[in-house]
């Protein structure tokens, strides 16, 4: 089995993606926190960092099958996520110590590592224009502090929401206004607009994963 070393610098997009034929991955846990860290800083206290593995044919979120810490004789395995997120804790003694931190993912598949920024909770049922209007300036200040100093000048806007949820799942969003969007392999995009000021969407079911919307972005 190939493992495969991931070096995580200059993250300044939503997502971020390194191809690789291997099921076996590995970091230095010093580079994961220096993203991580971000999740601790204030401005953005509904949203956050997160890690996941993407199948690089379906787009879909790969399982993480297993993935564990280890330095020497020391092993610590991570705790699984029923949204298959790579949970790793912020910890300034472990940032110091620096373990390895391996992952495995279906020998079947091919995944590309993938960094998002994502909402920390799910959403579901009546969602309002406030809600969400909320969570987009705390996006784009994520974004920003991940791109570094001069990242206001190149970051995309955040205009809305892209809302993911399983992949089979069928259906609408349907906003107070009459107006509607379909889902398309589990996910639709949300403009704060299409809601309209003091209006609400009502969600089809629960959604896995919040991330921005930048129709900006090329």
């Amino acid at each position: 089995m190939k493992v495969v070393k991931l070096a995580l610098l200059g993250f300044a997009a939503a997502t971020f993606a390194v191809p690789t034929l291997a099921q076996e991955y590995m970091f230095t846990y010093s580079k994961l926190f220096s993203q991580m860290k971000n999740n601790a800083k204030e401005g953005h206290e509904d949203v956050k960092v997160g890690f996941f593995f993407v199948d690089a044919d379906s787009k879909t979120l790969c399982p993480i099958e297993k993935a564990w810490m280890e330095k020497e004789e020391h092993y610590e395995e991570l705790p699984a996520s029923p949204i298959n997120e790579l949970v790793v804790p912020l910890d300034n003694n472990l940032k110091s110590a620096n373990p390895l931190v391996f992952v495995h993912t279906p020998q079947d598949k091919r995944c590309d590592f993938s960094m998002v920024v994502m909402t920390t909770e799910p959403m579901s049922g009546k969602v309002t224009y406030a809600e969400v209007e909320r969570l987009l300036p705390q996006m784009q200040v994520m974004l920003e502090d991940l791109g570094g100093m001069f990242a206001s000048w190149f970051t995309p806007d955040v205009e809305g929401i892209t809302l993911e949820f399983a992949p089979d799942m069928e259906g609408v969003i349907s906003y107070s206004n009459g107006d509607s969007v379909a889902l398309e392999n589990g996910k639709a995009q949300v403009r704060l607009s299409d809601i309209g000021v003091g209006g609400y969407m009502t969600l089809p079911g629960e959604t896995i994963r919040i991330l921005p919307y930048l129709p900006g972005a090329k």
